[in-house]
C-alpha cells in the first residue's frame, strides 16, 4: 500500500497558529495570553524545525493565513527547508458559523497569505476549530485542495462523500490522542487542564506507532508549535522520533506525498 513498499507510513503534522489560536477561536486579545502564541513562533518552531532538520524528516505545517502575515520570514524558512504549507484558515475562525461567502472568502484569503510567500497555492487544508460547514468540502473542491485533514473516523486515509453529485475527497485523519493539545494545552475559560507529563504521552503515542507499525498503517501525529515547542516537550518529541526511526521500512512524509502516493494508486 505504502510507497515503495514500506511497512507503514508516517504523517508529521504542526499546526503552527501563534496568536490566531486565541485570537479568533477563543476571542482572546489580552497582551498575556496573545503572548503564548507568540511563544511558538519565537521559540517553539525554531526548536522543532531543528529537530525536523537532525532527524532529516520532512513535515506538514498547516497555517492561518493572519501567522503568515505576522511572520512571513518564518513561513519562508519553513518552506526552503522542504516542508509543506497547507491552510488552516485565515484567523483561526469557526467556519461552522460562517455563511458560505464568507467562507469562501476566508478560504481565498488563507491561499493568497501562503502563496505570496512562497509561490504557490496550498492544496491540503485542515479546519480551524475543528467545525465545517455544511458547504465547506464543496468549496475545497471548488479551490482545488487535494486532501483535507480535520476527521476522525479512521486509522488510515479514506476518501470522503461530497455533495450529491458523487464527488470525493482524500481524508488524511488525525486523533485526538495523538495531538498535543488534549494532553498538555492549559486555558483558564473554559477550564482545562493540560498539564500533563511529557513520560505519560510519550508512553501513549509510543505504544499506538508500535500497534501501527504491526498493522502496516497510518500514523499521523498533530503537534502546535507554541505547545509541543516548549523545551521539556520538544525533548520528547526528538526522542519519539528517534524511536520510530529504529523501526525498518518506515515511511515518514508530508502529507502531499501520502495523498498524491494513494490518488496515483487508485
Amino acid at each position: 500500500m505504502w510507497k515503495d513498499n514500506k511497512r507503514c507510513a508516517v504523517g508529521l503534522s504542526f499546526d503552527f497558529d501563534a496568536e490566531s489560536l486565541w485570537m479568533g477561536n477563543y476571542r482572546y486579545d489580552y497582551p498575556a495570553v496573545l503572548a503564548r502564541g507568540e511563544y511558538g513562533a519565537r521559540a517553539g518552531l525554531p526548536r522543532i524545525l531543528k529537530i525536523l532538520g537532525r532527524h532529516d524528516v520532512k513535515a506538514t505545517f498547516f497555517v492561518p493565513g493572519y501567522t503568515a502575515e505576522k511572520y512571513p520570514h518564518l513561513i519562508q524558512q519553513i518552506h526552503e527547508q522542504g516542508h509543506e504549507l497547507g491552510h488552516h484558515g485565515y484567523l483561526h475562525e469557526n467556519p461552522g458559523k460562517c455563511l458560505p461567502d464568507e467562507e469562501r472568502e476566508i478560504i481565498q484569503k488563507g491561499i493568497d497569505c501562503l502563496k505570496d510567500i512562497t509561490g504557490y497555492a496550498p492544496v491540503g487544508y485542515r479546519i480551524p476549530s475543528g467545525v465545517h460547514s455544511p458547504q465547506t468540502l464543496e468549496l475545497l473542491l471548488e479551490f482545488g485542495f487535494q486532501y483535507e485533514s480535520s476527521m476522525v473516523a479512521d486509522d488510515t486515509p479514506y476518501m470522503l462523500d461530497v455533495g450529491d453529485g458523487g464527488a470525493k475527497m482524500l481524508e488524511i485523519p488525525f486523533s485526538w490522542e495523538l495531538d498535543d493539545a488534549p494532553h498538555f494545552l492549559f486555558r483558564q475559560k473554559p477550564y482545562q487542564t493540560g498539564m500533563s507529563s511529557q513520560s505519560k504521552v510519550y508512553e501513549i503515542w509510543a505504544a499506538e506507532f508500535e500497534v501501527c507499525y504491526q498493522e502496516g498503517g497510518y500514523y499521523g501525529l498533530t503537534c502546535h508549535p507554541q505547545v509541543i515547542g516548549r523545551r521539556h516537550r520538544a525533548q520528547m518529541y526528538d526522542k519519539l522520533l528517534a524511536f520510530i526511526k529504529s523501526f525498518p521500512d518506515v515511511w515518514i512524509a508530508t502529507h502531499i506525498d501520502i495523498a498524491r502516493h494513494i490518488l496515483d494508486s487508485q
